[in-house]
Order: C-alpha cells, then sequence, then structure tokens
C-alpha cells in the first residue's frame, strides 16, 4: 500500500513539475512577447515623430521657399528670407553675405530678436572669416555648437566673437548657384550656446540652395529689366535722332525740289536739252531722298506712339489716283506701264498722307522690280465691310524662303541684291506699318520669274449721311 502511494505521490510531483515548467516558460514567452510588442510600439513611435518631424521641415521649407520667390527684387528676396527663415530655424539672429570672390563678404541683410542686433560695420575677424571660405569650398555647412569650445577659432578671435558680436553658437551654410559662391547664410544663438541637430543642420542646407536660385532668379530678372531699359532708351535716342534728322533735311530738299521745278520750267532762262537730262537725274534722286525721309519719319512716329492719323473721311480712288500722278514720270524712266483699275468711290477713314505713303511705296516698289516693258496695275475694289487695293507686277518676283521676311525693316531680298535693285528695305516695313495704323490687314504672294501681288484691305468708311439714313 505504501508503495502505490509513495508511486502515485512521485507521480503528482513529476506533474507538478511540468505544470511549472509549462508555466515558467508560458511567463518568459510573454514577457518576451511584452518586450518586443513595447520596441515595436518605440519604433513606431519614432518612425512617427520623425515623418512629423521630415514633414514639418517641408512644410517650413515651402513656406520659406514661397516668401522669397514673390518678389524679382533681390533686396526684397534677401529681407523676406532673413525674415521668414530666423524664426523657422529658431535662431536669435540670421544674416546673410554676398560673396565678393576675396572675402566673405559684408552683411546685406539680417533679422533678430529684440536685443541681438548685429551692429553696422561689426565684420568677422580674418581668421574666422578664412575658416568660412575653407569650409564653404568643400560644399560643407560650418556648424558651431559653442564658439568658445572650438579650438579653430582661437582665443582672440573668439573673444571678438562672443563680446563684441555676441556670437555663441554659430551655424553657416554656403549658398552655391551654377558652380559658383554666391554668399553665405548665417544663423546665430546669441549671448548663449546651443547645439545644432542635424536635422537643423540639413534645413539650413536646404534653405540655403533655394535662397541661392531664387537670388539667381532675381538678379538675373533686374538684370534682364535693366537690359530692356537700356535697349528702351536707345531705341527712344535713336527715333529721336532718325525724327529730327528727317525733319531737318526736309526742309532743304523741298527747296531744292522747288528750284529744281523753277529751272525746268525755264522760268529763269532757257535750258539745253543737255542741262535738262542733268536736272532731271537731280530730280530723281532728290525724290528718292525725299521718299526716305518720308518711310523714316513714319517708322519713327510709329515707335514714338504717334501714328499720325487725323481720321479723315477720304476716298481711296483719289489717293491713288494722286500716287499714279507722282509716280508717272519714274514709270516712264524705266518703260514700265502703270494700269488703274478703279472702282466706284471707296471711303476709308484714315491719314491722307500715309495712305499716300503706303500706295507709293507699293507702286515704287513694283516698278523697280519690274524689267522695261513690264506692267504694273493697281485695282481697287470694295465690298460692304472692306475696300481692298490690289497691287500687281510682272516683275522677278520673291523667292518663297525671302517672303516672309520682306516687311521686316532694312530686309532686302535675294532679288534686289541680284538684279541690282536700289533700295534701303524699308519701303514694305512702312507700308505694314501704315496698314497697322488703319487696321487693315496685308498679304503678298509672289512666284520668281512671274512677278509679285500684295493685297491691302482696309475696313470701308461709312458717310455721316448713309449711316443715319
Amino acid at each position: 500500500m505504501t508503495s502505490e502511494a509513495d508511486e502515485e505521490i512521485a507521480l503528482l510531483r513529476r506533474q507538478l513539475e511540468r505544470e511549472r515548467r509549462a508555466r515558467t516558460t508560458a511567463e518568459t514567452v510573454g514577457e518576451q512577447s511584452t518586450a518586443q510588442l513595447y520596441d515595436a510600439v518605440v519604433q513606431l513611435q519614432q518612425a512617427e515623430a520623425e515623418l512629423r518631424a521630415r514633414a514639418e521641415q517641408q512644410a517650413q521649407l515651402r513656406l520659406v521657399a514661397g516668401l522669397v520667390r514673390q518678389d524679382l527684387d533681390p533686396q526684397a528676396v534677401l529681407r523676406r528670407a532673413v525674415t521668414a527663415i530666423g524664426p523657422v530655424v529658431q535662431a536669435d539672429r540670421c544674416v546673410i553675405r554676398l560673396a565678393d570672390g576675396v572675402s566673405i563678404g559684408s552683411v546685406v541683410e539680417q533679422w533678430s530678436l529684440p536685443g541681438c542686433h548685429l551692429a553696422a560695420g561689426l565684420e568677422v575677424p580674418p581668421a574666422f572669416a578664412g575658416l568660412c571660405l575653407e569650409t564653404a569650398h568643400r560644399r560643407e555647412t560650418l556648424s558651431i555648437d559653442d564658439v568658445t569650445a572650438d579650438p579653430r577659432i582661437g582665443p582672440e578671435n573668439t573673444a571678438h566673437l562672443v563680446d563684441v558680436m555676441g556670437i555663441g553658437s554659430y551655424l553657416g551654410a554656403p549658398m552655391w548657384v551654377a558652380g559658383k559662391l554666391v554668399g553665405w547664410l548665417a544663423l546665430h544663438a546669441v549671448r548663449t550656446s546651443r547645439p545644432w541637430s542635424p536635422d537643423r543642420r540639413a534645413l539650413v542646407e536646404q534653405l540655403a540652395s533655394d535662397l541661392g536660385s531664387a537670388l539667381s532668379q532675381a538678379q538675373a530678372y533686374r538684370h534682364m529689366t535693366e537690359a530692356v531699359e537700356h535697349l528702351e532708351e536707345a531705341n527712344r535716342v535713336k527715333s529721336e535722332l532718325v525724327s529730327t534728322v528727317s525733319h531737318e533735311l526736309r526742309t532743304p530738299l523741298a527747296s531744292i525740289n522747288g528750284y529744281l521745278e523753277v529751272l525746268a520750267d525755264e522760268d529763269l532762262g532757257a535750258i539745253t536739252d543737255r542741262q535738262r537730262r542733268v536736272i532731271e537725274v537731280i530730280s530723281r534722286n532728290g525724290d528718292r531722298l525725299a521718299s526716305l525721309v518720308e518711310n523714316l519719319l513714319t517708322l519713327a512716329r510709329s515707335d514714338s506712339g504717334e501714328t499720325g492719323i487725323d481720321h479723315t473721311l477720304l476716298d481711296l480712288v483719289e489717293v491713288v489716283r494722286e500716287s499714279h500722278r507722282v509716280l508717272e514720270p519714274a514709270a516712264q524712266a524705266g518703260q514700265v506701264s502703270v494700269r488703274v483699275v478703279e472702282s466706284a468711290p471707296s471711303p476709308v477713314r484714315g491719314s491722307r498722307d500715309e495712305l499716300e505713303r503706303l500706295v507709293i511705296n507699293l507702286v515704287s516698289n513694283a516698278i523697280k522690280f519690274t524689267p522695261a516693258g513690264g506692267e504694273v496695275s493697281l485695282q481697287l475694289t470694295t465690298t460692304e465691310d472692306h475696300v481692298t487695293l490690289t497691287v500687281a507686277d510682272t516683275g522677278v518676283g520673291i523667292a518663297a524662303e525671302d517672303v516672309p521676311l520682306v516687311f521686316d525693316r532694312f530686309y532686302r531680298a535675294q532679288s534686289a541684291t541680284t538684279n541690282a535693285v536700289q533700295g534701303t528695305g524699308l519701303g514694305l516695313a512702312v507700308v505694314r506699318t501704315i496698314v497697322d495704323h488703319h487696321a487693315g490687314h496685308i498679304e503678298l504672294t509672289s512666284e520668281p520669274d512671274a512677278g509679285t501681288r500684295v493685297r491691302v484691305r482696309l475696313p470701308r468708311a461709312v458717310p455721316a449721311g448713309a449711316a443715319s439714313a
């Protein structure tokens, strides 16, 4: 009996031992699982905090980038930058220096908390400036948590930085743009020291990069604006010169042509045939010069904003007749016939002088490019809304590649050079200017060795009586 009891007791003890070991194992596993779960939670919280910090940093970068790019004036960009960056980085003072190629340059903008302003004219010691340059050329950020404890600075420089400039901690990032050092973005802890965290350094480096790009863009815009202003001023002076010279030429030319008419009419006595031919040559060249003066004056008025349009109601038929009369001697000299196909009255509203200049330029251009025996035709057609003038010739024509350029100032087509046709390349440019002044439209078609056709369409004017009817 005792033996059986002992066996049962031993069996119970073994069962109890197995249960104890099982509980111990379970407790150990539970503790390990709890520890692992805790570690996972901690890691998750750290990751979440890191993500939040990065998101906040990106938001700060976007905020500062948006602020510094709101203006295209370089000084305004710098002012916005220091005002925005200082509080974002939680510095006591934010300073921007622009490099001059030799030293670290002078302070051009700064922001600071009350009582932390950097006095004007205070500059960093040469040894510290050299340290800044050396670090910048390695494309690195100079980070000093405690100025008094950094052996690279030296006692004398430390005293100046701390006692005179109030710098306890320094964080300076160089601004590089297109391989060129343009300046520094520096943050100071004033009269105290603080550690600059890796995140803070990374933020300042990115801000310096963004600021350098924004500053470069603003400077490029300023240079472009200044260049445009210089060009506009040069163009204004040129236009004034052209206008003044043209006006000064007008009077003596009119006098010369007037006296030539007196001589040709033999009002001062009879002249020989040879003298008459000489007078005709002088007269033709005088007319050419007078035409050039009028073209220059038209362009000068256009450049200055003076169109010269007086909005007079006139009949384009009369303008064509008068222009034909003026150009008939040139046509006869070139042995070119000029044919006018008139229509019913063609009322337009504009400047008689400019419209005569338009017709004269078109027809004289056609005459010059038409060989002897050829023909130039002028045709007017009138519709309810428009009056169209078509000038066609049987001349040498214009190459296809030259057609888009013939209305540009001073452009001379290859056919002009090949056929030794005199001219300045202003005639058609003036025509287009006048057409624009009158809210019209112009088109040119041409075929080499076959001729050229220019069509000008102007708004048709409605006489007052017809409008009221």
